[in-house]
């Protein structure tokens, strides 16, 4: 860890992500849904089938990136997070766009176009010549820091999703017929967290960059403090204290370890949380992990080489050892002591998901600073 440790105390530009993957192995899932499927069996209307997407003339499973986000948003909010609320007004929605007060507008990003009234130093309401309110525009957003994928299948799910003929007949009268779609397979999907972005925020008048009003920039600084944009020393940011910071990057990825959700888990359930997980800091911002999952002989498993390859590519980027985690029961064949404990200076810590999560966190403290 010295080398690395030497690293970030030499570099001047601390632009650093925490990239992390995953697989996830469901059986008779249907996580994700769309509209009714031309290929429905029985020739019925009321049908749904599963989000799909077609590569090289096969068809994948597919969880939308949005749905991702929804259930690791909603766990924030059991494991103690509270959530900013959402206004509906007209054809939009947004939530409250104040991540001093709420972490998850600071960590999912947010948008809201609103106009406030314009007031005295009174407090008094100032108004036009026709005796209407001046207004000043007040619209802010915010990119968010946690980008993720969509959630795909490792191998094609052609002739493999199941539609499954059922009925609802609990109720007088003739039985109503309805046809859905599942799969068994194992899901794959990475994500990127910006550790520079956690808990900082501009008020640049531009889209994305105006996150935060005057009022709130200087809340934020009541507590935290000003600091240089990492391209243009011109652009001044709002931070808060690093301790918050460490907090809200921690709580993100420990929720992964009871993350929950999906579409028809009434009778299909199924576990989201990850069977397999690395993860590791590294300076800049493109995941390298995102083909380590591949399939062989129609199944999904583990490219040994093709992790060892994006280890030893990109080396010089690590600002942390990487950390690997595998459910007993998962892809048994593909044992971790068939991965190094050391690749090219790199360390590699393996062990059970939760430990591999927790012990992962724990590192956060030496790049959050």
């Amino acid at each position: 860890m010295s080398n690395i440790a030497d690293k970030i105390q030499s570099d001047n530009v601390k632009n650093y992500f925490v990239h992390g993957a995953v697989l996830i192995d469901v059986d008779g899932a249907s996580l994700n849904n769309w509209g009714s499927d031309a290929t429905n069996t029985q020739g019925m209307e009321n049908t749904s089938a599963v989000k799909k997407v077609f590569k090289n003339g096969r068809m994948y499973a597919v969880v939308s990136g949005q749905a991702w986000r929804y259930w690791w948003r909603e766990t924030l909010g059991l494991n103690g997070w509270k959530l900013s609320p959402i206004t509906r007004d007209k054809k939009v929605a947004f939530t409250e766009a104040n991540p001093l007060e709420y972490a998850d507008d600071d960590i999912f990003g947010y948008m809201r176009a609103s106009k406030d009234e314009v007031k005295d130093k009174n407090g008094e309401v100032v108004k036009d010549k026709k005796g209407k309110p001046k207004k000043v525009d007040v619209t802010v957003t915010r990119v968010s820091p946690l980008k993720n994928s969509i959630l795909t299948s490792v191998t094609s799910i052609d002739k493999k999703a199941l539609n499954e003929f059922s009925t609802m007949a609990r109720q007088d009268g003739d039985a109503v017929p309805y046809e859905k779609q599942f799969y068994s397979t194992v899901l794959k999907g990475m994500f990127s967290l910006d550790l520079d972005q956690v808990g900082t925020f501009t008020k640049v008048n531009r889209s994305g960059f105006k996150n935060v009003t005057d009022i709130t920039y200087n809340k934020v600084l009541e507590n935290g403090s000003e600091v240089d944009d990492l391209i243009n020393p011109n652009i001044k940011r709002a931070r808060l204290d690093n301790s918050i910071r460490r907090e809200r990057a921690k709580d993100t990825i420990l929720a992964l370890k009871k993350i929950s959700g999906g579409a028809r888990l009434t009778t299909n359930y199924n576990s989201v949380t990850p069977d397999f997980i690395i993860l590791a800091v590294l300076k800049g911002g493109n995941n390298i992990f995102d083909n380590i999952a591949v399939e062989e002989d129609g199944r999904a498993t583990l490219s040994i080489e093709a992790l060892r390859e994006a280890i030893v590519d990109n080396k010089e980027y690590f600002r942390s050892d990487v950390y690997i985690g595998k459910a007993t029961g998962f892809m048994d064949e593909v044992s971790l002591s068939l991965i190094d404990d050391e690749i090219e200076g790199i360390k590699i810590h393996k062990g059970s998901i939760n430990k591999t999560i927790d012990d992962f966190t724990k590192i956060l403290d030496t790049v959050i600073i």
